[in-house]
């Protein structure tokens, strides 16, 4: 199971950017969106049980794993092949640490994270970048294309960072050949539109240590 690039940059950034500061909470908090109970015919909610962090994807599609020490998961179209080449959509909650100084970052300086070469992709091109309301949450949508000189193949993989409780991130990834996106993105879109914390979560009485935290 490969975890989208951009989730794992992100999250291994934060780690280190942000490390020499206290913990603290933001002044303002967005509310987390409504709970859907009834998926419409033909899908189905995967949630993110540590956290209680929800989705909506295709009824077919496979769980591959978790990822984040449980704050995340990973699911995959199936079709024919190694598992690890499917287009996959990885779900995830990142605690992030205050900037140096005080202060939790913005949404713009996480995608700047993002975006900032340090030897993990062979080449990436944005494509886009937008900034949204998603579920009545602030968030920012990243499209980039990467490529690796290595193996010769491109992908698509395209991240939507939404603004959480308590200093939390979460992350809604797509990766999948070029060929696929134009296919793929609708199930993008619903999986960032449907987002959801459940009401009973767990994330809701401990927060997930920050990533410098857990061993």
């Amino acid at each position: 199971m490969k975890v989208p690039i951009v989730a794992i940059v992100l999250s291994a950034a934060l780690g280190v950017a942000y490390a020499q500061a206290p913990a603290a909470k933001p002044s303002t908090t967005p509310k987390a969106a409504p709970h859907r109970v009834t998926p419409p015919l033909g899908v189905r909610s995967e949630c993110a049980e540590a956290v209680g962090l929800c989705v909506l994807i295709p009824a077919g599609w496979q769980r591959l794993g978790n990822i984040f020490d449980d704050l995340g998961f990973v699911v995959a179209e199936p079709r024919a092949g190694d598992a690890s080449t499917w287009p996959q959509l990885s779900v995830a909650a990142i605690d992030v640490p205050p900037r140096i100084g005080g202060g939790a970052p913005s949404l713009d300086a996480l995608v700047d994270i993002v975006l900032t070469p340090d030897g993990t992709f062979t080449s990436a091109e944005t494509q886009q970048r937008s900034r949204l309301l998603l579920n009545g949450a602030d968030a920012e949508v990243l499209r980039v294309k990467l490529h690796d000189n290595a193996t010769g193949a491109d992908s698509i993989e395209q991240v939507a960072l939404i603004a959480g409780e308590e200093g939390l991130v979460y992350s809604i990834a797509l990766r999948c050949p070029p060929q696929d996106f134009a296919r793929l993105d609708p199930i993008f879109q619903r999986a960032i539109h449907s987002w959801s914390i459940k009401d009973d979560a767990p994330a809701q009485q401990s927060k997930p240590k920050p990533e410098t935290e857990k061993k």
